[in-house]
């Protein structure tokens, strides 16, 4: 398939949406894999508390399984699925492990899973930036 430009009148494709969803992903591991960028987020935004933030971001751009998402083979190879899947059950387990008021970003910074949690976005976010992030405008192949 050549790449296919969509004017901002044209509704987008299902292959350009997920193209974006996919830069999101990007956006948001390199949010969860770095304390520094979550405490950046917390002082710009201090509305938002960002422990919350980084647990329920990724339900809004990853289906439930990254396996089962049909899509996915149209936007990420075999390796880039595997590694979000990774990262989401790694995700599940440290949400598991925070407690229900979520405390303050530190205190959660300090949090051995919230660790794990920033080393699984830096490995997820390693492999998938070996393509990086895809065109807005346009299909690629």
């Amino acid at each position: 398939m050549a790449d296919r430009d969509v004017g901002a009148s044209e509704t987008p494709s299902e292959r350009l949406v997920e193209q974006r969803v996919r830069n999101r992903i990007i956006e948001y591991l390199e949010l969860a894999a770095s304390f520094e960028e979550q405490r950046e987020y917390e002082r710009n935004v201090p509305i938002a508390h960002v422990p919350y933030e980084v647990i329920h971001q990724w339900g809004d751009q990853v289906w439930i399984g990254p396996r089962q998402n049909p899509y996915n083979l149209d936007v990420y190879d075999r390796a880039e699925v595997e590694a979000l899947a990774r990262y989401q059950a790694v995700l599940e387990t440290v949400t598991a492990a925070v407690p229900d008021n979520y405390p303050e970003l530190s205190d959660v910074q300090a949090m051995p899973e919230w660790e794990r949690l920033r080393v699984s976005a830096e490995e997820t976010l390693g492999i998938l930036m070996r393509r990086g992030k895809s065109p807005e405008d346009r299909e690629i192949d």
